[in-house]
């Protein structure tokens, strides 16, 4: 069974990360929801969300793969994040899967 991050900034888009979540967890993958804030995050479209625990209690050596969801300002926010941008490299030093939906390559870019 694949285990999947998904970082959640405020201002992330619904549909990009809500469906994302949705069908990889039917397809039975474990996935984490980080959120970059504490509490209840807020899409770009007014949803709540609570994430399943913080951006900074994440050890990327338990992750396969890291999706960053698009939206803005939520892909500004998830770029903004100092620990969002230390799994990325990570991940990437591990040689593990990191997929950008939308406006989100752009932080893979730096």
């Amino acid at each position: 069974m694949k285990n999947v991050l998904i970082p959640l900034a405020p201002g992330f888009e619904e549909i990009e990360t809500i469906t994302v979540v949705d069908i990889l967890r039917r397809s039975g993958a474990r996935v984490s929801i980080a959120g970059v804030v504490e509490g209840v995050i807020e899409g770009s479209r007014g949803v709540k969300l609570l994430a399943d625990e913080s951006i900074n209690n994440i050890n990327s050596e338990k992750f396969d793969l890291m999706i960053l969801h698009g939206g803005q300002p939520g892909t500004d926010n998830l770029k903004k994040s100092p620990r969002v941008t230390t799994l990325l490299k990570e991940m990437e030093s591990k040689k593990k899967l990191i997929g950008a939906i939308c406006a989100a390559p752009i932080i893979l870019e730096e």
